[in-house]
């Protein structure tokens, strides 16, 4: 994914990073939510992509009196197997745990249409489901499982994910 223009405020200091470097950091990082976001709009840029997830979390980060710029996000942007329509796969920390229910996932569903997207579903967090690795792209099993195949398909090395400012902060890592 690429990085944002200057013209989306508060999204240019976002990069991109490889995936590989990054797994056992994130896989670190106690996640809240997990979702998977469609788009009304396949002519949409990747900045007005990225600006309305941002535009989704706000209000979320206001009523739970969360710092936005301190929010933990990971976002990955893929094309779809069937028909190859672009959709983001999301992680998101950094709300207070009274927040974390699937009310909020609702919310953030609900607020995602509101702001012109498309569907969404948002879960909690599991980790048993692994979610940093299907979002990494990365699986300890066969390749006969979907994940493996999925894994095959991209692998972490193909893999490029746009890290919040607050969870680039989390990790250590530079500007």
């Amino acid at each position: 994914m690429k990085q944002p223009n200057e013209e989306v405020r508060g999204w240019a200091s976002s990069k991109t990073f490889r995936c590989g470097p990054y797994w056992h950091a994130l896989a670190a990082v106690r996640w809240q939510f997990f979702g998977h976001l469609t788009f009304k709009r396949e002519s949409d840029s990747e900045p007005r992509r990225v600006a309305r997830f941002g535009a989704m979390l706000r209000p979320v980060a206001y009523r739970w009196h969360a710092h936005f710029p301190r929010l933990l996000w990971c976002l990955r942007q893929e094309h779809g197997d069937l028909g190859g329509l672009v959709h983001f796969h999301f992680l998101l920390a950094g709300l207070p745990p009274r927040a974390v229910t699937s009310r909020t996932c609702r919310d953030l569903e609900r607020l995602w249409l509101r702001k012109g997207g498309g569907s969404a579903v948002v879960t909690l967090y599991d980790p048993a489901l692994r979610g940093v690795a299907y979002m990494l792209k990365v699986s300890a099993q066969g390749s006969r499982s979907r994940a493996g195949r999925e894994s095959a398909k991209f692998g972490p090395e193909d893999c490029e994910l746009m890290l919040s400012d607050g969870l680039r902060r989390f990790l250590g890592l530079r500007r």
